[in-house]
């Protein structure tokens, strides 16, 4: 009797779940006889495969129209999934830098086709899962870049023929009849904990992160889910080495033939550094308002095939939402602190500094319940950067906020082989419209104005430094103050079902002054070419 009791309150808060998440069981049958509109959850435009089910909520997609585990008339007990995304993009008038021959070239293609094709396999037995992902990510066509600088991709764009997971879990949905569910997974495993700008799984990227170790999930359903890992990020190769431990210039052009030639070489687990963590999630804590406390610990050490900037960070992370709902406002308010030391490399010698970075992302929204179900929303997100100067003074204090391994495109838009922003140094308010005009069509309008947190630091990324990696900083007069410039992005989503879906999408830069008179750090020189001009369309194949 306790377990069906606890299995009914157990059932009860799952419902709440997956209702708030878009999918409404309550409503099976009638789908089933009226066939009214889909009320699953989207899949992303990603290699995300929407067989790979929740093993405590269940599967929040849509199963693919065209599937192989029909087709090929698969027990039960077995799940395999084929998707294909392949998308082409173009790029001119880069804002990106050069760097000096032999490394290859930061400058970014003018055109390039992306494609990620992914293979999942899973076997389920009874409370235990045995899984495996094994992605192919490559690019075509981006051998050569704006202003002719050659551009061979680098590990965000190609992770050739590799597992990007291979573990073993345990999940009970009610475990030992105390109603709550719990989920124990070891081994190569991708991670999206909280907000996902600190911990993700890329969408839009062409490749992903992924970590190796052990997980622990405990879910009260309805109530809160507590999340606690402790793992090795995977180091993708082929991969240009920007910083050689040893000096050696050609370990950098032995690194770039490699990477250009395509050579296979398996991604392995970066032994010299342990990422760890946990986040807590309170669910209506306060009416319908919802908190996420979370920690997570970066130590990180230089190994033969991959030096270090030596990360040694805290990083807090606290957040308060309101998820969207037609005809209610919705809200975000989200700051994250990081503590620790870092290592930067100068031509004087290597500095170990304090380092001390924060971050914040506010948001307000409305769902108007109106035809075509139009949502906006106000966003703003500041993070530190750091005076470009103080990596040179013994004792200083680094202020560069690191976005760890979070996902970019999901406040700044499309990556690739644009990615014009990330989480550090930057001063952005901005404006989203989202509608759907019909059922199978989705629609987003998007505006940025873009600052820097600190116009002497430069502009390129968490790492980007005289000798690290190619960024813009200010130039030693000062006058190329800190507006980077204003950013307008449009894109559209068709479904044609639930296994083929289609997208395109433009942005434009309207470079600012900085953008326009800033000194490359690799070259010296400013970044020749006028407004920045983005464009993709993708396919996406789910079998």
């Amino acid at each position: 009797m306790k377990r069906k009791c606890l299995a009914k309150a157990t059932a009860s808060h799952a419902l709440k779940l997956i209702v708030a998440g878009g999918l409404s069981l309550s409503g099976a049958e009638i789908i089933q006889a009226a066939e009214p509109e889909q009320s699953y959850s989207r899949a992303p435009m990603a290699a995300y495969n929407a067989l790979m089910d929740d093993a405590l909520l269940g599967n929040p997609y849509e199963k693919p129209v065209w599937n192989l585990h029909d087709t090929l008339h698969l027990p039960d007990w077995l799940t395999v999934g084929l998707e294909n995304r392949t998308r082409y993009e173009s790029l001119s008038d880069t804002f990106k830098p050069s760097q000096p021959s032999p490394a290859p070239r930061a400058g970014g293609s003018n055109e390039q086709i992306a494609l990620q094709s992914d293979l999942w396999v899973q076997a389920r037995f009874g409370k235990f899962r045995f899984a495996t992902e094994f992605m192919d990510s490559r690019a075509l066509l981006s051998a050569s870049g704006s202003n002719n600088t050659p551009n061979p991709p680098n590990n965000t764009m190609v992770d050739t023929l590799d597992f990007t997971q291979i573990y073993a879990s345990w999940a009970d949905q009610n475990a030992f009849l105390s109603g709550l569910g719990v989920e124990i997974k070891a081994g190569r495993q991708t991670m999206d904990l909280g907000s996902r700008r600190l911990v993700a799984r890329p969408i839009y990227r062409n490749t992903v992160n992924n970590f190796t170790g052990m997980r622990i999930r405990v879910l009260d359903y309805g109530q809160w889910q507590l999340n606690a890992f402790g793992t090795m990020p995977v180091l993708r190769f082929p991969n240009y080495i920007k910083t050689p431990a040893n000096g050696d210039p050609n370990l950098l052009a032995a690194n770039a033939n490699l990477l250009s030639n395509g050579d296979q070489q398996w991604d392995q687990e970066d032994t010299h550094t342990w990422f760890s963590g946990g986040i807590l999630e309170g669910y209506d804590v306060v009416k319908n308002v919802n908190v996420d406390l979370a920690l997570y610990a970066l130590n990180e050490s230089d190994s033969n095939n991959n030096p270090t900037r030596n990360r040694n960070y805290f990083t807090p992370n606290l957040r308060f939402y309101i998820k969207p709902s037609k005809g209610d406002f919705d809200f975000v308010a989200e700051g994250m602190g990081q503590f620790g030391t870092v290592q930067y490399n100068t031509s004087v010698n290597n500095q170990q500094l304090h380092h001390q970075a924060f971050s914040n992302h506010l948001e307000a929204g409305y769902s108007f319940d109106l035809p075509m179900s139009p949502r906006f929303l106000v966003e703003y997100d500041w993070a530190s950067g750091s005076n470009n100067s103080s990596k040179y003074r013994s004792g200083a204090t680094d202020g560069r906020f690191d976005p760890l391994y979070g996902a970019s495109d999901l406040d700044f838009g499309s990556t690739g082989i644009y990615g014009a922003f990330q989480r550090s140094n930057i001063n952005s308010p901005g404006a989203r419209l989202n509608f759907a005009p019909r059922k199978d069509v989705t629609v987003s309008l998007q505006e940025r104005a873009i600052w820097l947190a600190s116009a002497s630091d430069c502009w390129g990324g968490s790492s980007c430094s005289s000798t690290t990696s190619p960024g813009l900083i200010g130039n030693t007069k000062g006058t190329s103050g800190s507006y980077v410039g204003d950013q307008l992005g449009a894109s559209s989503r068709y479904n044609y079902n639930s296994s083929l879906n289609f997208e395109a999408g433009w942005f434009h830069l309207f470079k600012g002054q900085f953008a326009k008179t800033a000194v490359s750090s690799a070259t010296g020189t400013t970044t020749p070419g006028g407004d920045t001009n983005y464009f993709y369309v993708q396919s996406q194949v789910r079998f």
